[in-house]
Order: C-alpha cells, then sequence, then structure tokens
C-alpha cells in the first residue's frame, strides 16, 4: 500500500499539466511553451509583355514610302504585381544591309504600374534611298532591374516613290536682279526622290563649265557656284537629271551692271557748342546701307572735326581713281560765307563769321576731288541747310541763311535739302524729311537719277505743305540708275 501511494505522488510531481479549481470546475493549465508561427514574406515581381503593335501612315496603306512618315504604335503591359522601373523601348534593324529607314533607336518610357498598359508612338520614315522590299525590326522592351520582355520582331513592306523634282533659287532669290560684281555666286536647292544625275549649265543660251559643289542636306540637295556675268543681261540656266530619269530646269536673269561705285557718307550731330541735332548720324547709317544695297562701297564717319573731314575727304580722292561713279552725302550744319559753301565739323566754334573759313571745310573740296579723279558720274548731296545755330553771337551777320548756289561741273549733280538761301528742318522722325524720302526712290527700280530728285521733291514738297522745296543743278551727260 505505502508503494502504491509513492507511485502516486511522483506521477504528480512529473506531469506537466496541474489542475486548478475555479468556479467550482477543474481546469488543465498546460506549462508548455508555445512554438512561435514563421510569417512568409511575398515578394513583388513586374511581368512586362508587348501586348500589341500598330502601323499607320501617311497615306493608309501597308506601304513605306520615299519621303513618307509613318507610326509604329505599340503597347506594353505590365503583368506582374511591381512596379517596371525606368522602361526602356528599343528597335533596331535587324537587317544591316537594308538601307533607307530612319528611326530614333531608343525612347524612355518610364515606370510602369501593375495590370497598366503602356502605348508608345516612334516615327519611322523612308528616306531617298529605301529600297523596295521587307524591312525587319527588332522591339524590345528594357527594364532597371533586368525585367526585360523577349524580342519582338515587325515588318514593314516598303517601296521607293518616284518623287516630282523641284528647283529652288536661293541666290539670285528674285526673277530679275541688278549686280555691280563680274563674279556672281549662285546658289538652289533641288528636290529630288535620287541621286543627281547630271547638271548643266548656260548663260544666254550657251554652254557653261563652272567648278560647283553639291551637298546632300536631309534628303535635298543644295547646289553651288560662281558664275561670271557678261556686261549687260545674263539670263542664267540649269537643267538637273536624276538617276530615275526625271528632268527640270529653271532660268533667272541678272543684270551685270560694269560700274565700280564709291560713296563718302558723314553725319554730324553732336555739336560742342552750337546745339546737337537729331537725325543727322541716323540720316548717314541709313543712306550708307541703302547705297550698300545698290552696289557702293561705302565710306563712313560719324561726328567728325575738321581734321577727320578733311582727311576722309582726301581719301575718298584718292580711292575714286579706281572708281567710275563718285558720290558725296553730308547731314549736319552747313553755312555760307562769301557765296562759298562750308560743312561745318562738331568741334567748331565760330565766334564770328571770319571764323567760317578756318574752322569749317569748303564743300567745294569734294568736287575738286571728283574732278581730279575723272569720275564719270559726280553726285554731291547736301542735307544741311538747316539754320545757323551760332549767328546769333556774331555782331554782324553777312552769312546769309541756308546754302549758296553751287554749279554743278560737267559730268556732275549737286542735291540740296532745299532751294538755295533757305533752310530745312532737322525733321521729328528717326530720319529727316529730305533724307527719309531720298532712302525711299534711291531703291526704286529703273528710276533715271533725275527721276529721283523729282519724286523726291514731290514727295518733300507735299509733306511740308509746300514750305520745302528740294533744289538741284546738274550737268549729267549720260543715263545714271541707282537701281536698274
Amino acid at each position: 500500500m505505502k508503494s502504491i501511494i509513492s507511485s502516486i505522488l511522483f506521477v504528480l510531481l512529473i506531469s506537466p499539466v496541474h489542475s486548478q479549481v475555479i468556479s467550482g470546475e477543474q481546469k488543465s493549465i498546460s506549462l508548455t511553451k508555445k512554438k512561435e508561427q514563421k510569417v512568409e514574406e511575398i515578394k513583388l515581381f513586374p511581368q512586362l509583355q508587348i501586348e500589341n503593335t500598330r502601323f499607320t501612315n501617311d497615306n493608309h496603306n501597308n506601304f513605306l514610302e520615299a519621303k513618307e512618315n509613318a507610326i509604329l504604335e505599340i503597347s506594353i503591359r505590365n503583368n506582374g504585381n511591381g512596379i517596371a522601373k525606368g522602361v526602356e523601348l528599343r528597335i533596331s534593324n535587324e537587317n544591316k544591309s537594308f538601307k533607307g529607314l530612319d528611326f530614333v533607336p531608343s525612347q524612355i518610357v518610364g515606370d510602369i504600374h501593375p495590370n497598366e498598359i503602356r502605348k508608345v508612338s516612334l516615327v519611322i520614315s523612308g528616306n531617298n534611298k529605301l529600297q523596295e522590299g521587307l524591312a525587319r525590326l527588332k522591339i524590345e522592351v528594357i527594364e532597371k532591374n533586368g525585367f526585360n520582355t523577349s524580342p519582338v520582331n515587325f515588318e514593314i513592306r516598303t517601296r521607293p516613290k518616284a518623287l516630282p523634282m523641284a528647283l529652288n533659287w536661293k541666290s539670285p532669290h528674285i526673277p530679275d536682279s541688278s549686280v555691280y560684281n563680274r563674279t556672281f555666286a549662285v546658289s538652289v536647292i533641288i528636290q529630288s526622290g535620287s541621286e543627281i544625275k547630271n547638271i548643266n549649265f548656260f548663260n544666254n543660251r550657251l554652254a557653261q563649265d563652272p567648278d560647283y559643289k553639291i551637298t546632300n542636306i536631309n534628303g535635298d540637295f543644295l547646289l553651288e557656284y560662281d558664275q561670271n556675268l557678261y556686261e549687260g543681261e545674263n539670263a542664267l540656266k540649269i537643267h538637273i537629271e536624276n538617276e530615275e530619269g526625271l528632268t527640270i530646269d529653271k532660268t533667272r536673269n541678272i543684270s551685270f551692271i560694269n560700274e565700280k561705285r564709291l560713296a563718302l557718307v558723314i553725319g554730324n550731330a553732336d555739336y560742342l557748342r552750337g546745339g546737337s541735332l537729331f537725325n543727322p548720324v541716323n540720316d548717314a547709317i541709313a543712306m550708307a546701307e541703302v547705297l550698300k544695297s545698290v552696289g557702293f562701297d561705302v565710306m563712313i564717319f560719324k561726328n567728325t572735326s575738321q581734321k577727320e573731314m578733311k582727311k576722309a575727304i582726301d581719301e575718298f580722292g584718292v580711292r575714286l581713281r579706281d572708281y567710275d561713279i563718285a558720290l558725296f552725302y553730308y547731314a549736319g550744319h552747313g553755312i555760307q560765307s562769301d557765296g562759298r559753301n562750308y560743312l561745318i565739323p562738331v568741334e567748331a566754334q565760330l565766334k564770328s563769321l571770319n571764323d567760317v573759313e578756318y574752322d569749317c571745310v569748303r564743300a567745294g573740296r569734294v568736287l575738286s576731288k571728283m574732278e581730279y579723279a575723272a569720275t564719270d558720274v559726280n553726285m554731291i548731296i547736301l542735307d544741311a541747310c538747316r539754320d545757323n545755330p551760332f549767328e546769333r553771337s556774331w555782331s554782324r551777320s553777312g552769312s546769309g541763311k541756308g546754302l549758296a548756289f553751287m554749279g554743278a561741273p560737267s559730268g556732275s549733280l549737286i542735291a540740296y535739302a532745299t532751294s538755295p538761301g533757305n533752310t530745312a528742318a532737322d525733321g521729328t522722325g528717326k530720319n529727316g524729311l529730305y533724307t527719309s524720302a531720298l532712302l525711299k526712290y534711291i531703291q526704286v527700280k529703273g528710276l533715271q537719277i533725275e527721276d529721283v530728285f523729282k519724286s523726291v521733291r514731290n514727295e518733300v514738297e507735299n509733306l511740308s505743305g509746300g514750305m520745302q522745296t528740294p533744289w538741284e543743278t546738274t550737268s549729267l551727260k549720260g543715263r545714271f540708275y541707282f537701281k536698274r
């Protein structure tokens, strides 16, 4: 009996469960430590797929032709549960020997979220070298972390297209023009669906053989060459044939005026003691540009001292020996003294009438240089008939208003902004009234010089209400056109 009780006690001591009475019930409490449950992490991965490709071209057919654009639309789907990072679409030509396709080989798409469909459009063009056949393109989608698609092939049927030829003139840019240099730089743009095969050049129906250069620029051809001109009229004709046998020819007319023209232009406005003028420098700049446009080499000076004016006139006289046409234009203060006209430098003091001869520059100095150079046509234009700003401080005045009459030697023309003895206003616009009209009519094609100044006189009289009448003296012997 004793051994049975001992056995029962031993079993109770080693048992993992002991009893506890709660509310009259006996419950068992486990003393064993529970095992921890492991939670597995779910990983997210993108899965890209090229779902659809769609080809649309300008002609809405299944062919891509030369000089035609097409759109290749590609749909990319992310079938995975993760974001596709830094997606890039790449396209390449499987057949390296296939020529004539132009496209951008790579396009950034960006991130694509799960279940998102991203449409990407690529422009594919056929150039002049496009051949007939079947172009095979390889399309790949590349993902930043390596979740790329398998390459997909896309085929495009191609064929060349016989484009009509076109020739556009760059120089000369107008159908009829006048130039003053014997050598003229010709340039044209040729549009052709194939390479240029033959080029023939003519001038006045006579075959020419110039050295020329032809450059392919984005599928078009730039043709450049220098043409030696005949004196008078030149009919320049270009005849072109391409590899497809298509031809085109175009003609431009150029008049070569074999005259060497030189102009001296002076504008004085910033007078130190006589008060500033508003327009003369603007007038001089504008006149220089217009004279350049009608074939003059131009010497231009602004706000000159007496020394600078004399030096400019002397240099003008030396250079004139190599020219046929001479023109002198002056805008600024001018004065007459003892029947002679003087141009006033910007630093002149002119405390009395006696100072004019020593502080100013005699206008006749220019005419003397022209006569010595024996140029065929000589022009002196004086927009200098403004009121004398120094006269009010003189004790007596013997200068008279405006400029005095100057006789024009044979082959010469002398033009004044207003009639002798009268004054002209400086003007309130960018250019003086007289010079504005002169700038306008110098550029009118086909006007003889006498007609230019008649037109100027009519316009100035109308705009001034008859208060200002431009004047000229002339003994020109031949015809002269600023612009033929």
